[in-house]
């Protein structure tokens, strides 16, 4: 995750600029600082790193801010890429919801509430797999995060069905026996037999729902194996 932070002010004359910079930063995103005329940006940077999410600072001037998202929008290589606005719980009545922005989240930050909302504008705008994200239709699989979300909804996964997920996904299309996923994903160590394997593959077709679940298939004398994409 990319993140491109649009404010009024530089981030250093403002500690509230700062801190939401700040916060992103130790969420692990690497960070862009712009202005809100835009005139700062360097696009041949953006071109080479473009951002995966934007967090426009309202601070006190949401009229400016959402005049932006509306810049943004108009074209030009940040067009597509998901918007949160970051504005004061005063300033909410104010909020035009039909400015083009995906979400917002208001301030004082609450860290777990900007990563939440941050990783969603993520998940929805990948297209494919990284090093963090695996993604098969409204399936994203965070894989930082150690968090599976089915059309946005969290999907409360325990530790062990999470694993399970995520390595059939990582390796989809691919069969395996139940004896390979009780060596891969619960380790040499384990001393449980293969049932244990089709417990929790019923577990996660139940938690995924009748269609989502259908992404698991059942490989006739063998074990289990995910498909590539839903029907």
């Amino acid at each position: 995750m990319r993140a491109l932070v649009i404010c009024a002010e530089p981030a250093t004359s403002r500690d509230d600029r700062a801190s939401l910079a700040a916060a992103l930063a130790d969420l692990g995103s690497p960070v862009t600082l712009a202005r809100f005329d835009l005139g700062d940006l360097d696009t041949a940077a953006l071109a080479a790193a473009p951002p995966t999410v934007i967090v426009i600072d309202a601070g006190d001037e949401l009229a400016r801010a959402l005049r932006t998202v509306k810049k943004v929008r108009s074209g030009g290589p940040l067009a597509e890429v998901p918007i949160l606005v970051a504005l004061p719980v005063a300033r909410l009545p104010g909020l035009d919801v039909s400015a083009g922005f995906d979400d917002f989240v208001l301030t004082p930050l609450v860290p777990a509430e900007l990563y939440a909302r941050v990783r969603q504008l993520d998940w929805r705008a990948a297209a494919f797999d990284s090093d963090e994200l695996v993604k098969i239709d409204d399936l994203v699989i965070d894989l930082a995060g150690h968090e599976a979300r089915l059309a946005g909804r969290g999907l409360g996964l325990t530790h062990q069905e999470f694993e399970l997920l995520a390595y059939l996904a990582q390796h989809r299309g691919r069969a395996f026996t139940r004896d390979q996923l009780l060596e891969r994903v619960w380790g040499y160590t384990y001393t449980g037999g293969t049932r244990t394997v089709d417990i929790h593959v019923r577990r996660l077709r139940a938690k995924l729902g009748p269609t989502a679940g259908e992404l698991i298939e059942t490989v006739r004398n063998l074990g289990y194996k995910m498909r590539s994409r839903g029907r």
